[in-house]
């Protein structure tokens, strides 16, 4: 009798996880790491569309690179324990299969919701082998609605042109945070590298943000030395009208990550 109950409640665990299997969004036009650049072609210098050097300030500190770090893809904190728990064995099942069948496992799953954290593990300087959290980066992960003013500003600064009735899809970067003691380490540029690839994946052509650095200028200056442009034309769209919460800001969605990131999701 026990055996029975045991793999009653194994089953239903099995078909919770299934029927969870669609919390995972795979874009149905989904790229593989091997195109290189993002789907539309600028007129710009290549400056404008791929990260220049880092800045002086970094330069002097020591530079991380995808080597160094391990990104995590997680649910946001609104999401329920019981949702995260059935999401991580969903995730495990989808690994499964991908061994059963000799496949490798997706680059990125995104949660179904349009909205993710990716998580920046970093090891520590006193050499222990836990890995301490070095940032986390709020993001969305859906290919958001048609929008004139992405388009036009797409049009305006990346010299894109348009065929009738084509739109422009966009996600955003919602917040970034990196812990004081990792910081000019040059996490922050890794993971608009990670975020760009992740949209890119998702089927979004730009990534989008307001940078609010209370009037100082500085954010705006690190985003645009790493391949952000102004986007005044969205300050409404992205809720701050007349830059009362910052800076609107506009890069290509690009799958130009490193062989060396590591990716974990769930």
């Amino acid at each position: 009798l026990a055996i029975m109950k045991g793999v009653f409640l194994l089953s239903i665990l099995l078909l919770t996880c299934v029927y969870y299997l669609d919390a995972f969004l795979v874009h149905p036009y989904h790229h593989t790491r091997s195109i290189s650049k993002g789907k539309f072609t600028t007129k710009t210098t290549s400056a404008a569309t791929s990260p220049p050097s880092s800045s002086s300030s970094e330069a002097d500190d020591q530079l991380l690179t995808h080597n160094d770090v391990l990104w995590k893809l997680r649910p946001p904190p609104e999401v329920k324990f019981v949702k995260r728990l059935v999401l991580r064995l969903a995730s495990n099942i989808i690994r499964l299969e991908c061994l059963w069948k000799g496949k490798s496992p997706p680059f990125c799953l995104c949660p179904k919701g349009g909205q993710a954290v990716l998580e920046a593990y970093v090891q520590d300087e006193d050499g222990k082998k836990k890995k301490k959290k070095a940032g986390r980066f709020g993001i969305t992960t859906l290919r958001g609605p048609p929008a004139a003013p992405i388009d036009q500003s797409v049009q305006e600064l990346f010299g894109v042109e348009l065929m009738i009735g084509q739109s422009v899809g966009s996600a955003a970067i919602v917040y970034m945070f990196v812990e004081p003691q990792f910081r000019k380490q040059g996490i922050g540029v890794l993971a608009l590298e990670v975020i760009s690839t992740i949209h890119s994946i998702q089927g979004c052509d730009v990534t989008v943000l307001v940078a609010d650095d209370d009037g100082s200028g500085k954010l705006v200056n690190w985003y645009e030395q790493h391949g952000f442009r102004r986007a005044p034309k969205l300050q409404g769209l992205l809720g701050s009208p007349n830059g009362e919460f910052g800076v609107t800001m506009m890069a290509p969605a690009d799958l130009r990550i490193s062989e060396d990131c590591k990716l974990q999701w769930w």
